[in-house]
């Protein structure tokens, strides 16, 4: 990727927050895990309320480091929340990133849209690829970062890498714990959680979405 622009937008009906967290990870070194310099924004409209709150944390220093970001969710943005961006679009402060997750381009105006950068994730992006680091994350994940790997799993009609996470975890939480059981009471409780959700969805018309919503609760 070249240099990353200070604003951001990411079009499409998908939740693209795992595709900005990696590159706040691979591009700023930024990590968003208690981190007081990020700000999450989630809204089905983005109004002028919102746009004033976000101008105001725009403006202000940050707390640890020197970069500072800011990711908002939403289905629109009203224009006159545009209009009131439009100058920290423009020229934010030192360090200060900005990213948009938004349905469609349809509803922005010409001058919102000519002081961003237009982000487009490849195919591969939209999904995360199934490894055992990707099982061995979600068991040392917490549980905000765990339904996020589920909702972009979800996405997919093929319910396959559901499955396959969940087949991951038994193997890595075997492998990791087997060693221990007889000494930890709480290995052998998530083990049999995983083996449980292992065997419901291998049933006919299970959900592995609400098995890893549950897994995600319990481990």
């Amino acid at each position: 990727m070249k240099r990353l622009h200070h604003a951001n937008i990411i079009a499409g009906k998908e939740d693209y927050r795992d595709f900005v967290f990696g590159i706040l990870e691979k591009e700023l070194n930024f990590d968003i895990k208690a981190n007081p310099d990020f700000l999450l924004l989630e809204n089905e409209s983005f109004g002028i309320d919102d746009a004033r709150n976000l101008k105001r944390w725009a403006l202000g220093k940050p707390l640890i480091d020197e970069i500072k970001v800011s990711l908002v969710i939403t289905k629109s943005i009203t224009h006159e929340a545009q209009n009131a961006l439009l100058k920290v679009l423009e020229e934010p402060p030192t360090g200060t990133y900005l990213f948009i997750n938004i349905e469609n381009l349809g509803g922005l105006l010409p001058t919102f849209i000519s002081r961003v950068m237009i982000l487009t994730p490849s195919a591969s992006e939209k999904v995360p690829k199934l490894t055992e680091s990707t099982g061995s994350k979600f068991l040392n994940s917490d549980i905000n970062r765990k339904l996020s790997v589920i909702r972009s799993l979800s996405k997919n009609e093929d319910k396959t890498p559901m499955k396959e996470l969940i087949k991951n975890l038994e193997e890595i939480s075997y492998k990791e714990k087997a060693s221990a059981l007889n000494e930890r009471g709480a290995d052998m409780i998530s083990l049999n959680h995983i083996l449980t959700a292992k065997i419901f969805a291998s049933a006919r018309g299970s959900s592995p979405k609400m098995l890893l919503e549950w897994l995600s609760c319990v481990l």
